[in-house]
């Protein structure tokens, strides 16, 4: 019989780290409860940074709720996590999480399809940021994302291939998990964003990033990703 987790045991971090592999590994639920565990934990300890971080998490899963879902409400509570995520940045003046608490905004704004105020907080996560080149990529290419999707193809695809060249630059000082999640991130997007106008590099993209996700097993959630962009694509084919 598998011996149960006391959780009561584990220190903060550890309970943070446990969430993050829970919500890489497609466990939502479980991700969530120990990450409201860790921030209890963290608050004890007056440790205002690892809350943010915990809500960073916390965020990331209500999204990915919303993503499977479509239900509004996990969009708002992901926004909600988000705000607090600023808030408690600016009670505590917690320099070095500005950038990534106004990248969680700008993402959240993405769900509710408003471009603009997606494009603000991308490019103020920008201005501060402090980090890896390579994540700096990641923050990058989201930008372009917005920027496309706002109207402007032509700057946000150029925006985009920026982001994804600094993640590649940047690639040798970050652990490979997360060159991988970024870069396949990058390319399914412009798969997606392609598919219409630019059918061919689209599928270039496509192919890229399912290189990667197939020789990655961690990439769970970049394989479900994969394949919901595959049925798009075979979909618009058929439409034809």
């Amino acid at each position: 019989m598998k011996k149960l987790l006391d959780i009561s045991k584990l220190t903060p971090k550890k309970l943070h780290l446990l969430g993050s592999n829970a919500r890489e590994k497609d466990n939502h639920l479980g991700a969530l409860q120990y990450l409201d565990h860790a921030i209890i934990g963290y608050q004890r300890e007056n440790n205002y940074e690892g809350i943010v971080d915990a809500l960073k998490d916390r965020t990331l899963t209500w999204k990915r709720f919303f993503l499977l879902t479509q239900d509004r409400v996990f969009a708002i509570l992901a926004r909600k996590d988000a705000e607090t995520m600023l808030e408690i940045t600016k009670e505590k003046d917690l320099k070095n999480k500005y950038s990534t608490s106004y990248f969680r905004l700008g993402e959240v704004s993405m769900l509710f399809e408003n471009y603009q105020d997606a494009i603000k907080n991308y490019k103020k996560a920008l201005e501060v940021y402090e980090g890896s080149l390579a994540e700096k990529g990641d923050f990058r290419y989201h930008l372009g994302e917005a920027v496309y999707r706002n109207g402007k193809k032509k700057q946000g695809k150029e925006v985009m291939l920026e982001g994804l060249n600094e993640i590649r630059k940047g690639a040798k000082k970050v652990p490979n998990f997360l060159i991988h999640v970024w870069e396949s991130g990058c390319h399914l997007r412009l798969a997606r964003l392609l598919r219409v106008d630019e059918p061919k590099e689209a599928q270039k993209y496509l192919e890229l990033a399912k290189k990667i996700i197939n020789d990655d097993e961690k990439l769970v959630i970049r394989k479900r990703q994969l394949n919901e962009v595959e049925k798009s694509f075979l979909e618009s084919k058929k439409s034809f």
